[in-house]
């Protein structure tokens, strides 16, 4: 009967030894895992396209392409993400196919002009993150001179070394009061839209 209890407590005593062993060596690897999950990446301007579509109607549109400036993102796996990019204004191109090289300089230099994003005044649009939830970056968009807040629907992901953001997603800018897009009373027909739309592919290094 004596060595039946010697042999009870022995177990017991290395149950509870074997469970709290495991309990602190889970917390510790979670604990390691989650800093060393902790990134911060910059933008690769090279590899970054950001393409752009205006248009009056489906048929009548044109297209064309913006480039980074800057942009950091610092994120924790596909967590507590938070960032700025900065675009700039005076890398705006024209790529529509069928149009000619000296009309695509043209409306370059119209949506260049004080009509439309004044590019002289206002050389960059500044993009802030703050969240990345449901598959939608929560941004703050600084573009001449005023905020616009905008959720993106993206995908992001990240492996610690490299980060990508990409998605497609549309702006109505009416809100910004541009000369430009305002509705031409005389030819509604002729009559810019002020929803733009955007395809996106960030690619960004770890620092």
């Amino acid at each position: 009967m004596k060595n039946g209890i010697i042999l009870v407590g022995a177990a017991l005593t290395l149950l509870i030894t074997s469970c709290g062993g495991e309990k602190g060596t889970g917390n510790a690897s979670a604990n390691a895992t989650e800093s060393a999950t902790i990134s911060k990446f910059t933008v690769d301007t090279m590899a970054s396209t950001l393409k752009w579509k205006g248009s009056k109607s489906e048929e009548d549109f044109h297209i064309g392409s913006l480039k980074f400036k800057s942009g950091s993102l610092t994120a924790q796996g596909l967590t507590n993400v938070s960032g700025e990019f900065v675009v700039n204004m005076g890398s705006i191109t024209v790529e529509d196919k069928k149009l000619p090289a000296d009309k695509k300089e043209m409306l370059k230099g119209h949506l260049s002009a004080k009509d439309y994003f004044d590019v002289a005044k206002f050389p960059e649009i500044t993009v802030k993150v703050s969240q990345y939830k449901d598959g939608k970056l929560t941004t703050t968009i600084s573009l001449l001179g005023k905020e616009m807040k905008q959720d993106i629907p993206v995908t992001l992901t990240n492996d610690g070394s490299k980060a990508t953001i990409i998605g497609s997603f549309d702006l109505d800018l009416k809100s910004l009061n541009i000369e430009g897009l305002k509705v031409n009373e005389e030819k509604p027909e002729k009559t810019i839209k002020s929803i733009i739309s955007f395809d996106l592919n960030l690619v960004l290094n770890n620092k």
